[in-house]
């Protein structure tokens, strides 16, 4: 074993998680979540700006996300122990899902409000106090110990490009194609993606 993997090149030995199905399934849902919490971070500020908020408005709906993931990370861990992990991002992902899809819908409507962003934002934190601490303590049931240093560095790759880049991104180019509130719909299906993709 020794001989064949130093003979491996440092792109082979990063690729190696991907030779296991299991982990492509799980590593798709993270990037359906990362790339969904992009566009999120793009198309709220728009929702704000578009129902009139300001920079006291847009602060509520982003503290309300941090207050969500600062409340309940401690309690995501403990259950992340004691519940199978992939129940529980399957469960994170529809409530994402469902959470910003009754926004979109209510956006569509005319009914939506930034108190209604706030509440959004929050189960939006929420569901990630008990996402990362899941995904985690999956991962080593999924691929072997030599191949978890490969994998930590690949979602260490994946977080800044989806959330940083290419979600924003994308978020840019629904929002100025369509609005904000197709934005938000965009979100809801990037998370139906990780749950069911």
């Amino acid at each position: 074993a020794a001989p064949f993997l130093s003979s491996m090149t440092p792109l082979h030995r990063a690729l190696r998680p991907f030779e296991r199905p299991q982990y492509r399934v799980l590593i798709a849902a993270l990037t359906a979540s990362l790339l969904g919490a992009g566009i999120w971070s793009v198309a709220m500020v728009w929702q704000v700006m578009a129902l009139g908020g300001g920079p006291t408005q847009l602060s509520a709906v982003a503290a309300a996300g941090s207050v969500g993931l600062l409340a309940a990370v401690l309690l995501g861990g403990a259950v992340a122990d004691r519940v199978p992990q992939r129940r529980i991002l399957l469960a994170v992902e529809l409530t994402k899902a469902l959470t910003v899809g009754a926004g979109g819908a209510l956006a569509l409507a005319g009914l939506l409000q930034v108190g209604h962003l706030v509440v959004i934002a929050l189960v939006i934190g929420l569901a990630d106090a008990f996402f990362y601490p899941a995904y985690t303590a999956l991962l080593p049931s999924v691929l072997p110990p030599d191949q978890l240093l490969a994998a930590n560095g690949l979602e260490g790759v994946l977080r800044p490009l989806l959330q940083q880049a290419l979600g924003p991104g994308i978020a840019g180019v629904v929002i100025g194609i369509a609005s904000p509130e197709v934005g938000l719909l965009v979100v809801a299906g990037s998370q139906l993606l990780a749950a069911f993709g």
